[in-house]
């Protein structure tokens, strides 16, 4: 036999290891020292080969990327979890729209007590974000106020002395500081009189941004006259504040009537029906109809049922409001049901002689199932409607209008629906019934429809009728079979925590009914998230993970491993073996 083929390479290694060690090696040396030899020059001169060719690539990035980033003086890292640092694409769409410079002047005292310690780094830090992103366009100063000079400027802007807590070493104490800010757009200028950790700061100026260049102003109105909380000045009063803080001076809350020519007044831009108690007359639908067809869109929060909020345990009353006349040309009407969900459910404390008891709510259904492509629903994590009834879809009349329906939010496919009104006890809603529908159901849809009017050719008597609109292209409903969820209740098991979901839902509601939802994608970035503990199985499927799997996935690569190092020896033992002697 002649001897096995090798390549030219390992030819002249083993012609060079046998040349260098001639002079020591015996005639008769053996065919595993020859082998060894071979494989080690061989491994090191790959190790060498191999470090000089990773130095050189090393060096080639360093020099690629020093190239790059020289031309790119603005390129920025966010290392923090969140992105805290880094704006949204909205914020830098706004900026991009700017017509003009922007100038913002914050007033910081030095040394803050905690939480506000870090408030100078973290202002400065988005503001340099804010500043890089526009081009130019919008500068920042801060100030920290130690003359009387600087004093004087930061009250002309409106801004004072806020108290804070401080403590000492042996004492606690009251410390006067500023720490606002202004945002100044050409001569005009609005002031965030007290910044605080913790504070969504992206949103609240690019909120001033909004309100400086876009001054346009919305109004929202409440329906009055039928009943219900709307009827309080406080309410309105809560929600005026509410909308100032969130929106600033862009909308205003009134309060809207039907007067005696069935005309809604005074005009704006969106309605709000919240839990009437009285049934809508026939010239109030057709006032509300015909404010619809004009533009103003319309939010329809309402309860299947209306109950005493400080004695939940008794029965709730069913309510006839007249909406499903208005809504008819729709294609959603209200179900006169109550949703359960005996397993996604809120816990509350029963109360017994002996001790207090936690307890499943089956009628504050925890809602997860929520859209979140749409403005209204994009950033929410859950919520949560308390004795809420569902709605009935007509997909054929959506469909032959041409609509463009959004349902917002669904219950699980374990809720179940039951007539409304009744026992609404603990137990009662615990135990099955035969008449129950098993989910899920829909809880909440946006729509955007043509609508035809009921009232053609049956004009209520006292309207003018000079003003009739037969019929609308572009008609816009939030519709909720619930009117409870912006309220905390705390007696039912109903929280501010949660009732904060409620809050932001209705918020970015109001902001797509009078379609400015500029600020809405800002704003949800510091949305909280509703923490779910998962269910048994659940929990046992992470257990068994963590206790069997992760060990045998790390035993898995080890194997891997060593299986790749035999095979790699085993082919370098074949590529380097000494031909078989004859």
């Amino acid at each position: 036999m002649g001897p096995r083929p090798h390549s030219v390479v390992s030819l002249l290694l083993g012609r060079f290891v046998l040349h260098q060690h001639e002079p020591c090696l015996h005639a008769s040396t053996s065919n595993g020292i020859h082998f060894l030899l071979i494989m080690s020059v061989t491994t090191r001169a790959d190790y060498l080969r191999n470090a000089f060719i990773l130095l050189a690539l090393l060096l080639a990035i360093l020099v690629i990327v020093n190239v790059i980033f020289s031309q790119v003086t603005s390129a920025r890292w966010d290392l923090t979890s969140d992105g805290q640092f880094t704006l949204s694409p909205a914020t830098v769409r706004l900026i991009d729209s700017m017509d003009d410079r922007i100038n913002i002047k914050v007033f910081l005292s030095r040394d803050l007590p905690a939480p506000d310690n870090a408030l100078y780094q973290t202002t400065r830090d988005l503001l340099a974000e804010f500043e890089a992103a526009s081009h130019g366009q919008i500068s920042y100063e801060i100030i920290e106020p130690e003359t009387k000079a600087d004093e004087e400027i930061a009250k002309g802007f409106g801004l004072r002395r806020v108290a804070v807590s401080q403590k000492d070493e042996n004492q606690r104490s009251m410390r006067l500081v500023f720490k606002g800010l202004t945002v100044i757009y050409r001569d005009t200028a609005e002031t965030l009189p007290e910044l605080r950790s913790g504070d969504n700061l992206e949103y609240l100026i690019a909120k001033s941004i909004v309100n400086l260049t876009s001054p346009s102003q919305k109004t929202v109105s409440v329906l009055t006259g039928f009943g219900g909380l709307a009827e309080s000045p406080i309410l309105r009063q809560s929600m005026g504040d509410v909308f100032a803080e969130v929106f600033g001076k862009r909308v205003q809350v009134q309060a809207a009537k039907v007067d005696e020519h069935c005309e809604l007044t005074p005009k704006s831009d969106a309605l709000v029906i919240l839990n009437i108690q009285d049934k809508l007359t026939e010239c109030a639908q057709y006032a509300i109809e015909q404010a619809a067809f004009r533009g103003t869109a319309l939010a329809i929060l309402q309860s299947p049922t209306q109950g005493d909020y400080r004695q939940p345990d008794q029965p709730r009353i069913n309510v006839d409001s007249g909406l499903n006349a208005l809504l008819a040309d729709t294609g959603i009407q209200f179900n006169a049901d109550l949703l359960l969900d005996r397993i996604h459910n809120l816990v509350g404390t029963q109360y017994t002689e002996d001790d207090a008891i936690p307890v499943s709510l089956p009628a504050l259904p925890l809602i997860t199932d929520l859209d979140k492509t749409h403005p209204i629903t994009q950033n929410l994590s859950a919520i949560v409607l308390p004795f809420s009834g569902t709605l009935k879809i007509d997909d054929k009349v959506i469909e032959s209008h041409h609509a463009q329906l959004y349902r917002l939010a669904a219950s699980s496919a374990d809720a179940v629906t039951r007539p409304s009104g009744g026992d609404i006890g603990v137990d009662a809603l615990q135990k099955t019934r035969p008449d129950e529908i098993q989910g899920p159901h829909t809880m909440i849809a946006a729509l955007q429809t043509q609508q035809t009017s009921a009232f053609a050719g049956k004009i209520p008597e006292n309207a003018d009728t000079s003003h009739f609109i037969p019929a609308a292209s572009d008609v816009r409903y939030l519709i909720v079979p619930n009117g409870e969820f912006l309220f905390m209740n705390k007696i039912i098991g109903y929280t501010d925590a949660f009732a904060k979901f409620g809050i932001h839902l209705f918020v970015n509601a109001t902001e797509w009914l009078i379609q400015d939802t500029s600020l809405i994608e800002i704003r949800n970035r510091s949305l909280p998230q509703m923490v779910q503990i998962p269910e048994k199985s659940i929990q046992n499927r992470i257990i068994w993970i963590n206790v069997i799997g992760v060990p045998a996935l790390v035993i898995l690569l080890m194997l891997g491993l060593r299986l790749i190092r035999k095979r790699r020896q085993k082919q370098i033992e074949r590529r380097f073996s000494p031909p078989p002697q004859l």
